[in-house]
């Protein structure tokens, strides 16, 4: 950030709520259908406000891809959404059907990344593809990666016959994949641990089945050749930091305080929660399943908390709260508030994007046929 841009920010920073507001909602209405604000679920309230468009990762993304009037994207969420939205919105049927003309995504701030995202690299992750093909049949392993990940790693799946998936489509998409070769086919799913376990063990696949890969362990990710050669599974040791954190003693003591209470909670938490929980979805699965659910009726939640109060503002005639008494909040969703927001629209509106996120050409081609396959999978 330059000096210029940090002392727009300083001044932004000094200012009022209200002011913020009303610049917004006046840039808004001054770019029209040229601008297109996305607001992940995680968002801050005063965020979610100003956003044309509410939901999960690829809900955001896929939306976008959609809209041929927009010249320029807002994310509001993390980098790796902001890296799927530019691949679906700038695709070569988008670019033809706008003469050429990309679509520039923004991030508001830089800083926000996804940790889980992270602990899975494209070169840890080709450093685990060689270990495995030199003892098993490359033919007879589909790498799979969750969408929350880098465009490198959508890249790599999408040149070695693999596929990405949402927490709502993992079924399927590893049903589909290990459905190839009923003999002998194995999945290396990353960077998330805990989607990937729990999805396999509603497919009725043993723990027996599965092998954790740790890329800080020599030979085989910390697993014996016997242990890779029994898998069906190879899971990534990634995790998300706001799902990790919820342990089955927080599902005892909501118990005790609130008996007849229906515990719902995200396919990212632990093996233990999830299967002591009452059910278990992903964001868009959480929101329908409350929204539906009767007057009266009560709820406590195991996701990212700012979700969790907008849902029970918006359900005000039903009891919703956070699984954990202390509430999980992912921080660097956080990261995103109404002066950086504001900054990023006075920034377009005046001619001087900045933070525009970009897939480099050599690796969106690859990122965007994985995502295609995900998409066929789950029509």
């Amino acid at each position: 950030m330059n000096n210029l841009q940090t002392n727009l920010l300083n001044n932004l920073q000094s200012g009022s709520p209200d002011h913020w507001h009303r610049e917004i909602d006046a840039i808004r209405q001054h770019l029209g259908k040229k601008l297109l604000i996305l607001g992940h679920h995680y968002q801050r309230e005063e965020i979610v406000a100003h956003t044309d468009l509410q939901g999960d990762s690829f809900q955001l993304s896929a939306a976008a891809a959609q809209n041929l009037d927009c010249e320029t994207i807002i994310f509001c969420g993390v980098h790796f959404m902001a890296e799927t939205a530019d691949i679906l919105a700038n695709s070569p049927e988008n670019l033809a059907q706008r003469d050429g003309r990309r679509v520039d995504v923004i991030l508001p701030d830089l800083d926000a990344g996804c940790s889980m995202a992270e602990m899975a690299t494209r070169h840890d992750v080709e450093l685990c593809w060689n270990s495995l093909t030199n003892l098993l049949d490359p033919k007879e392993i589909v790498p799979i990666t969750y969408v929350n990940s880098t465009a490198e790693l959508k890249a790599f799946c999408g040149q070695h016959d693999g596929i990405a998936c949402t927490s709502t489509n993992a079924q399927a998409v590893l049903r589909e994949a290990l459905q190839q070769n009923s003999q002998r086919q194995c999945v290396l799913f990353f960077p998330d641990q805990h989607l990937g376990r729990n999805t396999a063990i509603k497919m009725g696949i043993s723990e027996e089945q599965m092998s954790l890969w740790n890329s800080n362990e020599s030979d085989f990710g910390g697993n014996s050749v016997k242990q890779i050669q029994n898998s069906r599974i190879i899971l990534w040791n990634g995790y998300c930091c706001v799902h990790q954190k919820f342990v089955v003693g927080h599902i005892d003591e909501i118990r005790k305080t609130f008996p007849n209470i229906r515990v719902i909670v995200h396919p990212e938490c632990r093996r233990d929660v999830v299967e002591k929980a009452d059910e278990s979805g992903s964001t868009a699965f959480i929101l329908k399943r409350i929204t539906e659910s009767p007057a009266g009726s009560q709820w406590a939640v195991g996701t990212e908390s700012r979700f969790v109060e907008r849902l029970a503002r918006q359900n005000p005639d039903k009891i919703i709260v956070n699984l954990a008494f202390q509430p999980s909040y992912c921080e660097t969703m956080g990261l995103i508030d109404l002066p950086k927001l504001t900054a990023m629209l006075q920034a377009v509106e005046s001619g001087s994007k900045r933070n525009i996120i970009r897939v480099d050409d050599r690796v969106a081609p690859a990122a965007l046929l994985c995502l295609r396959r995900m998409l066929q999978a789950n029509t």
